[in-house]
């Protein structure tokens, strides 16, 4: 097997380390390797004995970034990456390796039913990093006409108090806003989201470059009524 943890080293950069430990804090172990660089590093892994790597156990971050890269797309069918998939999610502890995950995950055209099926089914788990990896991973790869629906309800009916589960779940909900505005406000409108979603998704949508400034203005102003609508209540 490759020696990966020495190329870690010698990629390290400290100034990032620093850049990197701010966007996730609390995480320690962080030894400041790019994305593209682990993503070269993680490739030469998945064209070698990539089973014995995913036998080791991380040491630090970026190993944690190794692991889930070659989960998400050494050589293997649908069937068995989810299979590896259910034992990693359950060690995910931060919004980086989740997300690295959830945009690398490979699979073929055939197997889509199943792994949608698959990720959607995490939204039952109560967890906040596989509720995360469900949505974005959806919001990644199945974000079309036929799924969006299934997206939006789960956002407005499933609640976790995670916040990177929260997070998550709104800036799927932007994403859904972007391309199918129609159906979104559909969404944000039933009254069924949970509040600090619904404001952060709004935030969010209203931060994008892809939104036209009088849909903006109609967000802001149906926030604003929200809020009045909550202190009348109270």
């Amino acid at each position: 097997m490759i020696d990966y943890r020495r190329m870690i080293d010698e990629a390290a950069e400290e100034d990032y380390a620093k850049f990197s430990s701010k966007l996730i804090p609390g995480k320690e172990g962080i030894k400041g390797v790019r994305i593209p660089a682990l993503r070269k590093i993680a490739k030469q892994i998945t064209q070698d004995d990539w089973e014995a790597f995913l036998e080791d156990v991380p040491e630090c971050f970026e190993e944690e970034i190794l692991r889930a890269l070659v989960v998400a797309t050494a050589p293997m069918d649908a069937e068995r990456r989810m299979g590896y998939s259910e034992s990693f999610i359950d060690t995910i502890d931060n919004w980086s390796v989740s997300d690295t995950f959830c945009t690398s995950w490979k699979f073929k055209k055939k197997e889509s039913e199943a792994v949608y099926d698959y990720f959607s089914s995490m939204m039952d788990s109560g967890s906040e990093f596989r509720m995360r990896v469900s949505v974005i991973l959806r919001m990644d790869h199945f974000l079309d006409e036929a799924h969006v629906g299934d997206l939006l309800d789960d956002i407005a009916r499933y609640r976790n108090d995670g916040y990177y589960y929260k997070m998550g779940a709104a800036w799927a909900a932007s994403f859904c806003f972007v391309h199918f505005p129609d159906r979104t406000w559909e969404t944000l409108r039933s009254g069924r989201m949970d509040r600090w979603v619904l404001d952060k998704t709004i935030q969010k949508i209203c931060e994008s470059y892809r939104v036209s400034d009088e849909d903006k203005a109609t967000l802001r102003e149906f926030k604003k009524q929200q809020r009045r609508q909550l202190i009348q209540q109270r």
